[in-house]
């Protein structure tokens, strides 16, 4: 294998429990690699205690960001994390998630024969699918012929999230650069263009990243009366995923690729008390706060 670089970007707001355990995640299950936390000015004082406290071999950026945007500045601060690596590949990935297995040499040799393989593609997704979505997921999910990767079936689907692009990949740098790639403010936009710039995305066969089971939801920098309910009766601490052996990893790897890469299939929270499918979004886990929650996001839209 040639001698590549992956970058990792933790994009992070106000979630100090969540970003210290994608942090050690990290750490914990990556080979070399440049780590970065570009956090969007957090005020929360214990999150800021944190990112004055990193480890040495964590980078910290805090860009100035337009408050009023839906999704803070997340997507201004993916553009300027483009813009200012230097590495081959580059993973994004948000506060709300963590490396899950460890990151070794063969994937490493993966990912680069991925993007060998599909010398037209910038995008390759590294995490597992949710089980709540998992008809859907047989219905348009498939194997690729010659590639051990999975692809998804857009046709006739008006939106392409989820299809090219989603907020959460391994970017190969340099093709985005020679398109001149540019961030859109929203998640639709930066997957029709990722469609026509790059076709369909990746799916890894063996993924290693995933999203943690009800989490705190913003809707720019703001949560509702609900999501902070949510939040006092769930709690606030990570419910995070536990190791597992590198003999379950082998065959996890091992396994046949029509056994989708689902994480109830293949990942445990410590918290037991965590039901399956998974709700990644704490206020879906009481009917009424979720109705109560669209009903406040939907009169802050109208004001």
């Amino acid at each position: 294998m040639t001698k590549k670089s992956l970058s990792i970007y933790i994009f992070s707001y106000n979630r100090v429990e969540f970003l210290a355990n994608a942090i050690e995640s990290c750490l914990n299950y990556s080979l070399s690699f440049d780590l970065t936390v570009i956090d969007d000015n957090s005020s929360d004082p214990e999150t800021k205690i944190l990112l004055h406290n990193l480890p040495d071999q964590v980078k910290l950026i805090q860009p100035l960001q337009n408050k009023t945007m839906r999704h803070g500045g997340l997507y201004n601060n993916m553009q300027m994390a483009l813009e200012s690596s230097t590495s081959d590949w580059m993973l994004f990935i948000q506060d709300d998630m963590q490396l899950v297995r460890p990151l070794e040499k063969d994937d490493y040799q993966y990912i680069e024969d991925f993007f060998k393989q599909f010398p037209k593609k910038a995008f390759l997704n590294p995490v597992f699918l949710k089980g709540q979505r998992h008809k859907r997921n047989q219905r348009i999910t498939y194997i690729n012929d010659n590639f051990p990767c999975y692809f998804r079936n857009s046709s006739g689907k008006k939106h392409q999230t989820g299809f090219s692009y989603t907020d959460v990949f391994i970017a190969h740098r340099t093709r985005l650069l020679d398109k001149d790639w540019v961030f859109s403010l929203n998640e639709n936009e930066n997957s029709l263009q990722a469609k026509e710039n790059f076709g369909l995305m990746g799916f890894m066969a063996s993924p290693f990243v995933m999203y943690l089971p009800q989490v705190p939801v913003y809707r720019g920098k703001y949560k509702t009366l609900a999501v902070k309910l949510a939040e006092k009766w769930s709690g606030s601490d990570p419910k995070s995923f536990i190791k597992k052996n590198k003999k379950n990893w082998d065959k996890f790897k091992a396994r046949d690729l029509n056994n989708l890469p689902t994480a109830e299939n293949y990942l445990e929270c410590i918290d037991k008390n965590i039901k399956k499918p998974y709700q990644y979004s704490t206020v879906n886990n009481y009917i009424f706060l979720r109705i109560f929650h669209k009903l406040e996001l939907l009169w802050n839209s109208v004001k």
